[in-house]
């Protein structure tokens, strides 16, 4: 009987140091996987932060470009209406020197 006990006990601790090492290993891949998250945490945190910066960057200069944009439509409407009156005189121009042609027949 002091033969069961002994052994009993024997078990129970080869049980329970298995358990503790099966524990461990758990311990320490979750560990390595937490360390690894954080890493990835860190760099996708650090992307977010350039990405921010360079937003701000852009948006500090949209009033200036806007500007420029509005300078550039107006510009080209004045060429536009320039275009116009040279297409109008020009057309202008062609008929007067058609004209007479239409006195000679032509």
């Amino acid at each position: 009987m002091d033969n069961a006990v002994g052994l009993s006990a024997i078990a129970l601790g080869v049980l329970v140091l298995a358990g503790l090492a099966i524990a461990g290993i758990a311990g320490l891949r979750l560990w390595r996987a937490v360390r690894s998250a954080q890493r990835r945490a860190t760099a996708a945190a650090a992307e977010l932060a350039a990405e921010t910066d360079r937003l701000s960057a852009s948006l500090a200069h949209l009033p200036e470009r806007q500007a420029e944009l509005q300078a550039s439509i107006t510009a080209l409407q004045r060429r536009a209406a320039a275009a116009a009156l040279l297409a109008r005189s020009a057309s202008e121009a062609l008929a007067v020197l058609r004209a007479p042609l239409r006195y000679l027949g032509r």
